[in-house]
């Protein structure tokens, strides 16, 4: 009987869930581990991460070296790389590597070349945009046009060769941003131009993909004022579409709203893996029950819930085979040899993790 009870439990959940416009699916992938951890023992945030010339590079980032922030420690910045090299087996990590510390920007894999745009470190958030190739056991920069403004905390993906960068913040104590930003990696230094931007609210922190010629933006975070005039934190669950395109020298076209997702996933990993070339897989980030944790001695966690997106048909679907890896924040992903791969990462406030893991692409 008691078997019974559970299977009917479980099929009622399923079809409470159906009914109410998320459906479950169990196509889902549990993480592989593999390539090793990070050398770096504690792990990190906001890295930036792609390949060049085949090998897996990843670089910068910050943590909280000494102690965790609720103890009074400082977060530190990094300028070092790890390169991954399929002859070697083992991470290779090259010191100083990068022009300057730097996090929590933006990067794209495109022409054999790491490209890294804006971010933050400890002087505050910057316009800088760069490319790192590996060429001959060094990594190689060249510098291009700057954003239009400094900006840090936001994301964005490539649509063919044009990079777009969405929402963002300018200053570290500044106000959410609703801009969005094109690059042309085919024509860098003709420099960027404004995109028409979603018809939502500014945030930071969203989730982008790309499918079929169209970036895809989702959930992401803003500060409002609720009846009493108090200011707090707001985590979205609304997605958007767009799809460029060029005309004359203007890149134009409308943003389309989507479904709303089931859960907000503010600083979830980026970009999105798309999967079977037919839908996203979003893991992790923080929803409006995990940001009412304020405590961090106390916080439980970043959530692992998997969503699946299929842009086809503009439909969520809840993963049951939900991963037992804690969910984090604050991290990029790679597409390299037919994986998609999550690099580091915070689990919970403070707290990051070196592992890598990775879903197959098919």
């Amino acid at each position: 009987m008691r078997i019974k009870r559970d299977i009917t439990n479980v099929l009622l959940m399923s079809i409470a869930l159906s009914s109410n416009g998320l459906c479950v699916s169990k196509a889902g992938k549990r993480f592989d581990y593999d390539l090793p951890p990070l050398p770096h023992t504690q792990g990190k945030a906001g890295m930036f991460a792609g390949v060049s010339h085949g090998k897996l590079i990843c670089l910068g980032g910050a943590d909280f070296p000494d102690e965790y922030p609720w103890e009074g420690g400082t977060k530190k910045w990094y300028d070092d790389a790890y390169i991954w090299e399929e002859t070697q087996q083992e991470w290779q990590h090259v010191e100083r590597s990068m022009p300057l510390p730097l996090g929590y920007g933006v990067s794209a894999s495109y022409a054999d070349k790491v490209w890294i745009v804006g971010g933050s470190n400890e002087q505050g958030h910057l316009s800088a945009v760069r490319s790192a190739e590996y060429d001959d056991g060094n990594i190689k920069w060249r510098k291009y046009p700057d954003l239009p403004h400094a900006l840090a905390n936001m994301s964005g993906a490539l649509v063919g060769s044009l990079l777009i960068i969405v929402g963002g913040m300018e200053t570290p104590v500044s106000s959410a941003l609703r801009t969005c930003y094109g690059l042309d990696l085919d024509q860098p230094d003709q420099g960027w131009f404004v995109l028409p931007v979603w018809p939502g609210p500014e945030r930071i922190f969203p989730v982008c993909g790309t499918y079929n010629g169209k970036l895809y933006m989702f959930s992401g975070e803003h500060t409002i004022e609720n009846s009493l005039g108090n200011k707090q934190r707001h985590i979205l669950q609304d997605a958007y579409s767009f799809q460029p395109r060029k005309d004359g020298n203007l890149w134009t076209r409308d943003w389309i709203r989507l479904g709303d997702m089931p859960r907000g996933m503010s600083a979830a990993a980026s970009p999105s893996p798309l999967i079977h070339r037919e839908r996203f897989r979003l893991w992790g980030g923080v929803d409006r029950v995990t940001a009412l944790h304020t405590d961090p001695v106390t916080h439980p966690g970043i959530s692992a819930t998997v969503l699946w997106y299929y842009p086809e048909t503009d439909s969520w679907r809840y993963d049951l085979q939900q991963s037992s890896e804690k969910g984090r924040v604050t991290l990029p992903t790679v597409l390299y040899q037919g994986s998609h791969y999550y690099i580091s990462g915070e689990i919970r406030p403070g707290v990051r993790t070196n592992s890598i893991m990775s879903v197959r692409n098919k």
